[in-house]
């Protein structure tokens, strides 16, 4: 998509997805930082993922994958059981398609930076 198209896009507010989890249908718009570090928060975890489609593959609970899904919707974990009734690939399809908005290498960044601060704020001063 050239920026162009972007650009007109989100002007006329049709920048947005359309995921199908469990039957029920979920607009996912633009996600705004917020959105984006909510959804890090329960992607930083996974272990050896290089990209984020290595991340989403090496997701093994529908229950984490519908928190961070449900961060990308509604921008708050309201969403978390309802999407958790989905089938599991449905719900990692819909992740993927939510994280397909944004730049992968920035999300991948801001993954690696919210497991880093983890870890920093959970290590004891000596």
């Amino acid at each position: 998509m050239d920026a162009a198209k972007i650009v007109n896009a989100a002007v006329l507010g049709k920048d947005f997805e359309t995921v199908i989890v469990n039957g029920k249908a979920y607009v996912i718009n633009p996600p705004t930082i917020h959105k984006m570090a909510g959804a890090g928060y329960y992607l930083s975890d996974l272990k050896g993922a290089t990209t984020v489609m290595d991340m989403l593959r090496s997701l093994k609970d529908v229950k984490q994958a519908s928190l961070a899904l449900s961060w990308l919707i509604k921008g708050d974990e309201s969403l978390s059981d309802e999407l958790a009734r989905g089938e599991f690939d449905e719900v990692v399809e819909a992740l993927a398609v939510g994280l397909s908005m944004v730049s992968t290498e920035n999300f991948y960044k801001l993954s690696v930076l919210a497991k880093n601060v983890a870890t920093l704020t959970a290590k004891e001063r000596s």
